[in-house]
């Protein structure tokens, strides 16, 4: 037995999501495989989504606009057609009473000064007289009047309907750049949303590839791990002291593959890295330590460089940054080079390739035989 010092429980775990982040991807059964490349086009469509999605808001603008200069340009025709109803109406009037006074000076032309004498002669006295006369100049300056105002009135119609055609003029031509702003960022939109859908297809084939590399690898480590059951390797000479391994665990583990990851589960609806190998252990009857710092320490021990010492059923410890006092994940040798174990967040009980560990990410800080 050995004491390991550590860090705090939070670095650990931090230590065990990025370890989990950057070991073998699982399969697409389980999660939706991922790889630098994958991550930099998801990072793009993302931010061509971004984009898209401000593009948006900016057409919904634009149509705001151009519906506001729309519902005004389509107010001011109707106060047009309003207003040339008003003229027609005031025109007609001006027809009238133009007429009537036509009328009577074509009547007072026809019948000369005859009837004009007729109207004033037929006076019975002086009074009389008097009020006629005062009712033929009523007459002809009421008619008069009449024509005067009347035309006043359609004037001023027709000045408004002037001045309504001089805005109607200005609307127009503002609903045309409305209606150019309008259709340029619609463009916009348009070829924007074919980008992120060209990018989808670039991610799905991506996935796609990477969800084949990884049902090849799998099916890889799974073949290596059946080989080493059937052929276990002759126990080194000075492998004596490391006591009887243990490996009727494995096929106890193996149950457990595609069970998902979960952070501090410890059954088989979820299991984090310890949790499992405890689990696993607890099966065929032997307690061991809770967390994976804790069960470095416990066992046997076997240092790193003596891969050659493993047996089935040994746990492997993997260290932050290669560092035995920064143990952040435990897993369960299986023979051949292939371990298993539930590596992380999204992840799932799978084979992994130690071999590959080691030569990729320099972290693997020895094994501990129960």
């Amino acid at each position: 037995m050995r004491g390991i010092s550590g860090r705090s429980a939070a670095s650990a775990f931090v230590s065990a999501a990025l370890a989990a982040a950057l070991a073998l991807a699982p399969l697409a059964a389980w999660a939706v495989p991922s790889t630098a490349t994958i991550r930099a086009k998801k990072a793009e469509a993302a931010a061509a989504n971004s984009k898209l999605q401000d593009l948006d808001a900016d057409l919904e603008l634009k149509q705001t606009d151009l519906q506001a200069v729309t519902d005004v340009l389509n107010a001011t025709r109707g106060e047009i057609a309003a207003t040339e109803e008003r003229l027609a109406e005031a025109e007609a009037r001006l027809a009238d009473s133009q007429a009537i006074l036509g009328a009577r000076a074509d009547a007072m032309y026809r019948g000369g000064n005859a009837a004009f004498l007729d109207v004033l002669l037929g006076t019975t006295d002086f009074e009389d007289f008097v009020t006629r006369l005062d009712l033929l100049n009523l007459i002809t300056a009421s008619d008069a009047d009449l024509v005067s105002r009347v035309t006043g009135d359609r004037n001023s119609v027709a000045e408004v309907r002037s001045s309504l055609l001089s805005r109607e003029t200005e609307e127009i031509a503002l609903r045309t750049e409305a209606q150019a702003r309008e259709r340029e960022v619609k463009a916009s939109v348009d070829r924007q949303v074919a980008y992120v859908a060209s990018l989808t297809v670039e991610i799905k084939k991506l996935v796609k590839a990477e969800e084949t590399r990884l049902a090849r690898a799998a099916a890889e480590l799974a073949r290596r791990a059946e080989e080493a059951a059937k052929h276990p390797s002759p126990r080194p000479s000075d492998a004596g002291s490391l006591g009887a391994s243990h490996p009727e665990v494995v096929p106890v583990a193996k149950k457990y593959l595609g069970v998902p990851y979960l952070w501090g589960g410890t059954t088989p609806s979820g299991f984090d890295c310890s949790g499992f190998v405890r689990y696993a252990y607890a099966q065929i009857g032997i307690s061991i330590p809770r967390t994976s710092r804790v069960q470095f320490t416990f066992g046997q021990f076997i240092p790193p460089a003596r891969t050659d010492l493993l047996e089935p059923g040994d746990l492997v410890f993997f260290g932050y940054g290669g560092d035995p006092g920064q143990v952040h994940h435990v897993a369960m040798y299986v023979g051949g080079g292939v371990f298993i174990h539930a590596p992380g967040t999204g992840g799932h009980v799978q084979y992994s390739s130690l071999t590959d560990r080691i030569t990729t990410r320099h972290d693997y800080v020895g094994a501990i035989r129960p």
